[in-house]
């Protein structure tokens, strides 16, 4: 019995060490989704990422940049600026660092996989725009894409981000206010209640993939990149073990630590962590959003893009002797505890956060009603 019991309690101290190593930034990275979702004008937005140069490219990667690393909250923006007149290249760039060129991502990765894999994740998130806006202005369907805006302009609503508007002004005003911060609660806990069964497959499946898959499972699937042929092999692969991962945004970078650690080579884990905008539950958002044509163009075109941006990466660390050393995420899983330091205090800090925003939310909507009610004529 305890032969059994072990693995399977191990394999739950894996996965939950690295939820608590990560919990902060994920918290952290919602909240920075809701208040940007809050205070950024998307009809103003779009009309700036209507072009298809390279300078338009350029400021949707920032505006990417600094916006989500939800992934499934970046699809639905960079629709909702499609819908509104933002090019498809923008559009693509704008998914792309969403979920790529983020500063609570890296922060995540850098924790689990160190300075390397971080490193490369934002080359990749680079590279992976500039690939992608080559290809599409080589090869992009217009009549697809300008029949998809036309279909996202005759549906109703404007999805799920515009339930809650903090109202009018400079956003420092608008933060002065109970209306402003219940906007951002209600997005911060919408935006949860998107991502949380995702993140939590993910750490859950990393631990039982660390403790009971076999390393050999790992070597006979990725043998060893010792070609161009190799690495190729391992990026395309990556990318394809990500999209059938089930897992998205946050969640696959534990996933990937875990094929780290049981011996999958540089570019096929940085495949996995770049695939997420295009696994299978994102794929069903695309195809919502765009129909099932464009969406077998998006896929195409990104992984081509997902795969030549890994091998490259991994030749340009080769080059300059930057390949990390997978034995010291192995060491810390090995020493996996909770103990004093700045993760368990900043995840005491976001978890604060997190309950303070709850009780805006609920305030909150106790006014919202209160004023529904009082706005009522007398029967």
């Amino acid at each position: 019995m305890n032969e059994l019991l072990h693995p399977v309690l191990e394999s739950l101290r894996i996965g939950g060490f690295f939820l608590y190593k990560a919990l902060w930034s994920i918290l952290f990275g919602v909240a920075v989704t809701a208040a940007i979702d809050v205070f950024v004008d998307k009809d103003r937005m779009a009309q700036l990422l209507g072009g298809r140069d390279v300078k338009t490219t350029g400021l949707a990667t920032v505006a990417g940049a600094v916006s989500s690393a939800c992934t499934f909250g970046a699809v639905t923006i960079a629709q909702t600026l499609f819908k509104k007149g933002a090019s498809a290249e923008s559009t693509f760039a704008f998914a792309l660092a969403s979920t790529n060129i983020v500063f609570e991502l890296g922060i995540l990765i850098l924790v689990l996989l160190g300075p390397a894999f971080l490193a490369a994740e934002l080359l990749s998130g680079v590279l992976l725009v500039a690939i992608v806006y080559l290809l599409a202005r080589a090869t992009l369907p217009t009549e697809v894409f300008a029949q998809a805006r036309r279909r996202m302009q005759e549906r109703e609503g404007e999805g799920e981000f515009g339930f809650v508007h903090a109202g009018q002004g400079p956003w420092w005003r608008q933060l002065a206010t109970l209306r402003g911060w219940y906007a951002i609660a209600e997005r911060y806990f919408r935006t949860i209640g998107r991502i949380y069964k995702s993140v939590l497959v993910g750490f859950l499946i990393s631990g039982f993939i660390v403790v009971l898959v076999p390393g050999r499972v790992w070597t006979t699937l990725f043998p060893p990149p010792t070609s161009f042929l190799g690495v190729l092999e391992h990026a395309a692969l990556g990318v394809l073990v990500g999209i059938f991962s089930f897992i998205g945004s946050i969640g696959i970078v534990p996933f990937a630590a875990a094929l780290w650690v049981g011996g999958v080579g540089f570019a096929g884990v940085l495949g996995c962590i770049v695939s997420d905008n295009i696994t299978v539950p994102v794929l069903n958002l695309w195809r919502d959003f765009y129909g099932a044509k464009a969406t077998a163009y998006i896929v195409a075109v990104f992984y081509v893009a997902m795969v030549a941006a890994s091998a490259l990466i991994e030749y340009l660390f080769r080059a300059f002797g930057w390949l990390p050393d997978r034995g010291r995420t192995a060491v810390a899983l090995a020493q996996a505890s909770v103990r004093l330091d700045y993760t368990l205090v900043l995840t005491l800090l976001f978890l604060a956060l997190t309950a303070a925003l709850w009780v805006v939310r609920r305030v909150g909507a106790r006014a919202a009603g209160s004023g529904v009610a009082a706005a009522r004529p007398a029967a």
